[in-house]
């Protein structure tokens, strides 16, 4: 699949929050596969808070689009979130921010909730193909 129909794909699904930029960055040189784990962790982290039973019904789950990404102590990714309609955007980023620091002091969440443009937004996060699903 080209960069395009996924940037589109992204866009079109109105679950798909592609109108927030967001990364989860650790300021270490750790391996992706170790982020990927760390991300895994918030994700459970979250989705346990929300709803108890996030396992058994899917539908209600939140998932990370994560795109891997590392520079000079620092690896990070790019997170494109998938958030079901009755959960509020908000909160599940704060939540996301308070529990990464939980994980680790030193990491930090940034993100942006006035992107301009779906489309570049979605590019930048997609640039690498590091592609992690969680």
């Amino acid at each position: 699949m080209s960069k395009s129909k996924i940037t589109n794909a992204l866009i079109e699904d109105t679950n798909i929050k592609t109108n927030i930029q967001i990364v989860a960055n650790t300021y270490q040189n750790i391996s992706f596969n170790k982020l990927t784990k760390l991300l895994s962790l918030l994700n459970a982290q979250v989705n346990q808070k929300l709803f108890r039973y996030y396992q058994k019904y899917p539908d209600k789950r939140i998932a990370f689009y994560c795109f891997h990404e590392s520079v000079e102590n620092n690896t990070h990714s790019n997170i494109i979130l998938r958030i079901p309609p009755e959960y509020d955007v908000i909160n599940v980023i704060l939540l996301m921010r308070k529990f990464w620091l939980k994980i680790n002091s030193k990491f930090r969440l940034y993100f942006d909730l006035d992107v301009k443009d779906e489309t570049k937004c979605t590019k930048y996060a997609t640039k690498d193909d590091d592609f992690e699903p969680i």
